[in-house]
């Protein structure tokens, strides 16, 4: 089975108005999924191919890692 690689430029992830949550958008600015930086859970809110969910969820970890309430709290 070929891997297909996500790339994530084709998806948006901005912060939103909830403190500690990223939103995942893709091209057509639907909210994929909502990732958590207090928790690092992401709750996915549509389909996606598994492969794609991996690279997606590795990405969000790299990029917003799990912080402790208390730098959220600071940073706002």
């Amino acid at each position: 089975m070929q891997q297909r690689f996500v790339d994530p430029s084709s998806y948006q992830f901005r912060r939103s108005k909830c403190h500690g949550l990223i939103e995942v958008l893709n091209d057509g600015l639907y909210v994929m999924a909502e990732y958590s930086e207090r928790t690092g859970v992401v709750k996915w809110q549509r389909v996606v191919l598994a492969s794609q969910r991996e690279q997606i969820e590795k990405w969000l970890g790299e990029h917003y890692p799990v912080q402790p309430k208390t730098q959220l709290a600071a940073r706002s």
